[in-house]
Order: structure tokens, then sequence, then C-alpha cells
């Protein structure tokens, strides 16, 4: 077995295992440790129970943003200058998924491949959605619940679908 196999299968258990006692500490002692293994994490911010974040130290969490139950960010290690960026007052539903890595499908090799994911300010982001590497969600853009986001999302728009498209703009009544 290789060096990065042996590293790769290693970290994923300690990983699962990290989480596993995460989730069943009180709300405090959580947030304590997600700070610690996070690159950044604002104040005011509320990761449910049941969510897993694979390489915490590529992702930035701004304040007031809130992960429902079950959301999964999967970043990259191998790809140094991607990562993940959740700015400030941004909601994420149940069971989102963010994969800030892939593979290269046009090579037998699957070689990795990862692209920044930005989610910016006032972002709503509806339960079971997906959104892939390389996207920029706009500010106060709204992603509707099972969408699959693979291309950017302009600010104050509202998309939904497999991929997801934009069906309205957004109105704000206050700000």
């Amino acid at each position: 077995m290789t060096f990065k196999k042996f590293f790769v299968s290693t970290y994923g258990y300690l990983t699962y295992i990290f989480f596993g006692y995460i989730n069943i500490m009180p709300y405090p002692v959580r947030w304590f440790f997600l700070k610690l293994v996070l690159k950044k994490m604002g104040c005011n911010v509320l990761i449910d129970y049941g969510c897993y974040i694979r390489y915490p130290w590529k992702v930035s969490i701004g304040s007031n943003v809130s992960f429902n139950r079950g959301c999964n960010i999967y970043a990259s290690m191998q790809i140094k200058e991607a990562e993940i960026i959740i700015e400030n007052n941004v909601a994420l539903g149940p069971n989102v998924t963010i994969f800030g890595a892939s593979h290269d499908y046009s090579s037998f090799t699957l070689p990795d491949i990862a692209r920044s994911i930005i989610i910016k300010k006032y972002a709503w982001i509806g339960g079971n959605s997906t959104i892939h590497n390389g996207v920029i969600i706009g500010e106060g853009a709204v992603v509707g619940a099972c969408s699959v986001v693979t291309k950017n999302v302009p600010p104050f728009t509202v998309v939904a679908g497999v991929p997801a498209k934009e069906i309205s703009k957004r109105v704000m009544t206050e700000f």
C-alpha cells in the first residue's frame, strides 16, 4: 500500500470518528471543535447534527450561517488553490451537498480536478440540492430544493431543477 492510499484511508477513518463524536456533543463543545478545524468560522454559525465536512481546513464559513441536518461538504485536498467559501447570512437546507472536487472523465485514470465554490451573502440553498465545483452562487440567490447547480447563479436569481435553470428573479420587499 502506498503512503498516499494509507493516508487517505486513515484520514477517512479518523474523520468519520471525529464527526461521530461531534454529533453527540452539546452544541457549545461542537462549535469549539469546529472553530479549531475549519479554515475560518464566523460568529453565530449553526452546523446542525449529522453534517460532515471533508478537509475542513479548506472551508471558510462567515457569520450568521446555518447548515441544516445532513449537509455534506467535500473540499479537495489534491488541488491546493481550490476551497469552499460560504459568506455571511447564508442558509443551507437539509441534506445539501457541496462537491468542491471531482474527476476528469476525459481520462481513463480519472485524475482529480477541483475548483473553488463561493456562496455569496444572503443566499439560500434549498434542501437536497447539490452544488458542483467551480460554481459561484451570487448574492441573495435562491437555489430551489432538489436542484443540481453546475453553473454560476447570478445575484438575486431563483434557480431550480436538474440541471438548475433560472426560474425567476428574487424581488426583495425589505433589505
